[in-house]
C-alpha cells in the first residue's frame, strides 16, 4: 500500500514503505592461486583473472618445454611451466575466478650462502687467472678493419675496435684460427708478428687474426664434453653462419650433465652478449675487406675472481629511468642538469612501468 493512501492518526509518526523486491549482492567466488612461471606478464604479483582468454593476454600460453631458441638473448623455454597448464584447466571450467603469481628468478638468502643452484645469476667454475688460455672465465672478441695501429686503438671510428662478442666457459680452452695479421704503421700491439704479404696459418689468443675468404672467423674450441672442434661464423644475422646460430646460447647445457639434458647435449662455453648491431652502425657488416679480430680474457681490474665470469647472487632489479627535469629558463652558461627540478621518473615494477 502506498503511503500516500495512509491517514496519519498520531503526529511524529511516520511510516516507510519496506521493498523486498531487493536481492543483495553475494560473495564473490573464491578461487585458487596459482604460483608459478609464465611467459609474460607482472611479476611477484598477485593478480585476479577471470577467463583463459584474459589470462593468455597478460601471462602468455601455456609452454611444455623443450622451446630451444636462443637462451642467452630470449625466453627461456626449455623446462614446462607448470603454473601456465594449471591456469589454463581451472579458467576452461569456468566456476570461479584465478589469481596468479608470477615468479621470477630471485635471489634467496639460501642461495647466496649455499653458492648452489637457488643462487642467481651464473659463475663459470674456473677463471682466467692461471692461464687465460686454458682455464676457462669470460672471453671478449673484439673486432676491426684492416688498417693501422692509430685506427685499431681508436675505437669512436668504423675502423677502430669493436667489442662483437663475449663467450663464457667453465674450462677448456678458446681462441681463434686464421691468417695473423700484422698492422701496417708500427709493431702490432698483440702478439701477430708474421708478415702482411706472406701471413702464417696461427691459432691463440691475444693474436689478431683475419676472416677467410668467406669472411669467416674460424673459433677453436677444447673441452671435456666436446673434445677439440672448430667453429666458423660471422656476425651477419641473415646468415646461416651467424654466430647465435652456430655458437651453443644455452648456459644450462654447462651443468650437470645427465641431470636436465643427455650427456650428449653437454656444452663446454656458451655465448652471451653479441653486437652485430654496433658492428653494422660501424658498418663492419658485410665489408668487402674482410675483418680482423682478437680474443683476449676479460676480469674486473684488479683481481680475477670478479668479473663477467661471477655474476652468482646477483638479485634482480626494477628497470629505472633517469629523471625527467625542469625546463631551465636561466642563461647556457649556468646550466648545471644535477640542479635541476626534478618531475618524475619511470620506475618498472614487476616487468611493468610505473611513473614515481
Amino acid at each position: 500500500m502506498s503511503v500516500k493512501n495512509f491517514k496519519f492518526v498520531s503526529p511524529g509518526v511516520f511510516i516507510n514503505e519496506i521493498d523486498n523486491s531487493f536481492i543483495p549482492k553475494t560473495a564473490d567466488v573464491i578461487g585458487p592461486v596459482v604460483i608459478g612461471r609464465s611467459r609474460k606478464g607482472l611479476a611477484m604479483q598477485p593478480v585476479k583473472v577471470e577467463s583463459y582468454s584474459e589470462f593468455v593476454t597478460m601471462f602468455g600460453d601455456t609452454v611444455p618445454g623443450n622451446g630451444g631458441g636462443d637462451i642467452s638473448r630470449g625466453e627461456n623455454l626449455q623446462s614446462p611451466m607448470y603454473g601456465t597448464y594449471a591456469a589454463k584447466a581451472f579458467l576452461r571450467a569456468n566456476v570461479a575466478p584465478l589469481t596468479y603469481i608470477r615468479l621470477l628468478g630471485q635471489e634467496t638468502a639460501a642461495g647466496a650462502s649455499a653458492a648452489g643452484d637457488a643462487s642467481a645469476g651464473w659463475k663459470t667454475t674456473q677463471n682466467i687467472g692461471t692461464d687465460a688460455e686454458t682455464v676457462g672465465g669470460a672471453y671478449g672478441l673484439w673486432v676491426m678493419k684492416s688498417g693501422t695501429v692509430a685506427d685499431f686503438s681508436n675505437g669512436g671510428t668504423d675502423t677502430g675496435a669493436h667489442l662483437a662478442a663475449v663467450f663464457y666457459m667453465d674450462s677448456g680452452s678458446i681462441s681463434l684460427r686464421g691468417k695473423a695479421r700484422s698492422i701496417s704503421g708500427g709493431s702490432a700491439p698483440f702478439n701477430s708478428t708474421a708478415s702482411t704479404n706472406a701471413p702464417a696459418t696461427i691459432e691463440g689468443q691475444g693474436i689478431i687474426i683475419g676472416t677467410d675468404s668467406s669472411d669467416l672467423f674460424t673459433l677453436v674450441v677444447t673441452g671435456a664434453n666436446k673434445g677439440a672442434r672448430l667453429i666458423e661464423f660471422n656476425f651477419d644475422d641473415s646468415s646461416d653462419k651467424f654466430i647465435r646460430k652456430a655458437v651453443n646460447t644455452n648456459p644450462q647445457l654447462l651443468g650437470t650433465a645427465g641431470t636436465f639434458y643427455a650427456n650428449a647435449s653437454a656444452e663446454d662455453l656458451w655465448l652471451g652478449e653479441t653486437f652485430e648491431n654496433s658492428l653494422r652502425s660501424g658498418s663492419l657488416i658485410g665489408t668487402s675487406n674482410g675483418l680482423q679480430g682478437v680474443i683476449l680474457g676479460i676480469a674486473l681490474s684488479g683481481t680475477v675472481a670478479t668479473g663477467p665470469h661471477n655474476m652468482l647472487g646477483q638479485a634482480s632489479a626494477e628497470a629505472k629511468a633517469g629523471w625527467f627535469i625542469g625546463q631551465d629558463l636561466g642563461s647556457p652558461g649556468d646550466y648545471i642538469p644535477q640542479t635541476q627540478q626534478k618531475l618524475f621518473r619511470l620506475i618498472g615494477r614487476g616487468s611493468r612501468l610505473m611513473v614515481k
